[in-house]
């Protein structure tokens, strides 16, 4: 299939597609033949998504995950974001007009897990440091015998006190970190997806003034030894990559000196409590989402809700 065409009318390849055999043959499951309610539903939903290229100055062979996600945080006429569901619904319908054309990497199919991985916990999962908890750990200076002692440590920081996800913080890349702080003392940290999982997309984050030094002088540590490769927290001299069961321990490890209990200690809960103390500080919801990375609004509810419990008194979990 070629996909100039739907580059020049996406309207009408898509009715062409919608009315073709091929289109039963993109489900996911054997499904009964196409009804007319369906077929308006499915037009109305390819005609929004139309207009939004259009409005964009975007075509189908130039569109990344990314695109598709921002085209899902646009709201309707009233003001309203898009529920997950539907949402979903949306990057179903666009995936298989991707795979009816032969598009691959498929980008909507990518996108949809980068929904799945910022989809939020229940609440009663969300384990978080409080402001308290927080500044225990970042206060608890450890002993650095070794290199990668404090290699542990930085990495620990730009997830407590920048938000990384487990699997940034192992692909971080050095020149992804500013040299130098901004002029309100923090440190820009530019992320973008190469050697990260799947699903992180570009995004910036700042990493909080009382982790900088720590952090840039890991760096200039790592500089000094002459450690190959980019990888800012690297597993061995060679440059290797490190193994998220080793961050885990290690953000245990961290937590457990510090003398920090809480339940459930996971890869996520140090990047959870940068969130939950960020939001109880006053920074605004759309600026939290940017600097976690998360794809929608929704996505933040959870570190709302952790948010909210710990300004009522009700702990970190």
């Amino acid at each position: 299939m070629n996909i100039s065409a739907w580059d020049r009318n996406p309207v009408i390849a898509f009715d062409e597609f919608l009315h073709s055999a091929a289109f039963a043959q993109t489900a996911k499951r054997a499904a009964p033949p196409l009804s007319t309610a369906s077929a308006e539903v499915y037009t109305f939903m390819f005609g929004r998504f139309a207009k939004w290229l259009r409005a964009h100055g975007r075509t189908m062979s130039g569109l990344q995950p990314g695109d598709l996600l921002e085209f899902l945080a646009t709201r309707d006429a009233r003001g309203r974001p898009l529920h997950s569901k539907i949402a979903y619904r949306y990057l179903r319908l666009i995936e298989r007009c991707y795979e009816h054309i032969g598009r691959l990497p498929n980008p909507a199919s990518a996108a949809i897990a980068m929904m799945a991985a910022d989809r939020p916990v229940r609440d009663r999962e969300m384990v978080a440091l409080s402001p308290v908890q927080a500044g225990q750990v970042v206060a608890t200076k450890p002993e650095l015998k070794s290199w990668k002692r404090q290699r542990d440590r930085a990495m620990q920081l730009v997830m407590l006190c920048a938000g990384l996800r487990v699997a940034e913080a192992i692909g971080l890349l050095t020149g992804e970190v500013a040299s130098a702080p901004e002029e309100d003392g923090t440190l820009r940290i530019t992320l973008t997806p190469t050697a990260k999982q799947p699903t992180s997309y570009p995004h910036e984050t700042f990493l909080q003034p009382h982790a900088v030094q720590e952090v840039l002088d890991w760096l200039a540590t790592r500089e000094r030894l002459g450690i190959p490769g980019n990888l800012a927290f690297p597993a061995d001299p060679e440059g290797g990559r490190l193994h998220k069961s080793t961050v885990y321990r290690q953000a245990r490890s961290a937590l457990t000196e510090a003398g920090v209990a809480i339940p459930h200690v996971g890869g996520r809960t140090l990047r959870n409590g940068f969130a939950v103390v960020e939001l109880n500080a006053g920074t605004p919801e759309e600026a939290m989402r940017k600097r976690l990375g998360l794809a929608r609004a929704p996505a933040l509810d959870a570190y709302l809700s952790a948010a909210r419990r710990q300004r009522e008194g009700k702990g970190s979990s």
